[in-house]
């Protein structure tokens, strides 16, 4: 009965991976996180499709059973450590690290030995081993596997703690606090398998993992900007509301308005696919300027940008603007682009009574003010 169990729900996370599978396969984003997100998946498959065979073969004897047996348990065997190397390098990218080719050989190292200890176990018998009444038994060398596999699991979760302790962070910390969340549920489902062993272990929970993943990517990306990864626009009407009620006499709201100078020229002279990165690059600056202030930053349309944030005065809001400008300045300085980036601010402090729109139109002038008085293009 409990393999049977096993078996119904390994084929129900099978069946959601694989529309998952499929929407991520055929979505436009070629970002590396992405993809290598989309082979943890397809990993996770594997697993949990080669899992429901051996169950199906386990103390079944038939030509063949014993010698497939292994074949089965070798890949499995093997698949666990090519998940953990899977999964680092899905760390690594979301915490910003650059994956050279030296490093990427040298995190391979474990999957390969892995591979080669577990292919070269169907004959020796080192990793498992298949007794004649085809049940799969560890073999003497099994520890080396277990080795292997925690480094590659643990080494990326020390990554994550390092980088949640570290006061200068790459990432938001609830980037790093949803990755950590991924160990959890098969880390319940390890602990759950021990002793009950025909129940869904590691690897069902590791896909019940993935799904949230993808869930709460989902929602995410309802309200995110698909090119620069920052807001759109469609939670600033909540935020406003919510900002507009936290206003006292140490803080107000202001609304600023960011236009990318001379974004035409770069698009039509160097090409969209350029000015995209213009963009991105932008809300990566803008991103660095807010650092540490409560506030929301948005990507309000094209090459704008909107920033809903507290500030004591307009003193203080005026110090930002030249804190954004020194900024692209500084960025400019230290990157060899084909295009120099600056951009044109406006800002409006919020008054009492004032709708968003407000807000809009009287930064908007602002802004516009700043371009005719500069002489840059849109």
């Amino acid at each position: 009965m409990a393999t049977a169990i096993h078996i119904e729900i390994n084929a129900l996370f099978l069946i959601i991976l694989c529309v998952i599978a499929w929407q991520i396969t055929t979505s436009v984003s070629k970002q590396t996180s992405r993809v290598l997100f989309r082979y943890v998946v397809y990993g996770n498959m594997a697993i949990l499709s080669a899992d429901i065979i051996w169950m199906f073969l386990d103390g079944k004897i038939f030509p063949g059973s014993i010698f497939l047996s292994k074949i089965v348990n070798a890949f499995l065997l093997g698949m666990a450590v090519a998940m953990g190397i899977l999964w680092y390098q899905y760390v690594l990218e979301s915490l910003g690290y650059n994956i050279s080719q030296r490093t990427l050989h040298l995190i391979m190292i474990p999957c390969i030995i892995a591979a080669v200890l577990n292919i070269l176990s169907i004959w020796t018998g080192w990793t498992f081993t298949i007794t004649p009444e085809n049940r799969y038994v560890r073999g003497p060398w099994f520890s080396i596997q277990t080795i292997i596999s925690l480094a590659t699991l643990f080494g990326s979760l020390i990554h994550l703690l390092f980088e949640l302790f570290n006061p200068q962070k790459r990432v938001p910390r609830e980037v790093i606090l949803k990755l950590l969340s991924f160990y959890i549920v098969p880390v319940i489902g390890t602990l759950w398998a021990l002793p009950y062993p025909d129940m869904p272990g590691t690897w069902t929970c590791a896909a019940a993992s993935i799904i949230l993943m993808y869930m709460n990517d989902q929602d995410n990306a309802i309200l995110r900007d698909s090119l620069t990864g920052l807001n759109n626009r469609k939670p600033l009407d909540s935020t406003f509301a919510a900002y507009s009620k936290q206003i006292d006499t140490t803080k107000n709201l202001y609304l600023f308005l960011f236009d990318l100078d001379n974004f035409k020229t770069i698009n039509d002279t160097l090409g969209h696919p350029v000015g995209d990165q213009a963009l991105v690059n932008t809300a990566r600056i803008l991103k660095g300027s807010v650092k540490g202030r409560q506030g929301l930053l948005s990507r309000f349309g094209g090459d704008e940008f909107v920033l809903l944030g507290f500030f004591k005065d307009d003193a203080e809001a005026a110090d930002f603007s030249d804190k954004v400008r020194e900024n692209f300045a500084e960025w400019n300085k230290t990157h060899n682009e084909p295009y120099v980036l600056s951009t044109s601010i406006g800002y409006a402090p919020y008054q009492n009574g004032q709708s968003l729109n407000d807000l809009l139109g009287i930064a908007d002038e602002k802004l516009y003010i700043e371009k005719r008085a500069r002489k840059v293009g849109r």
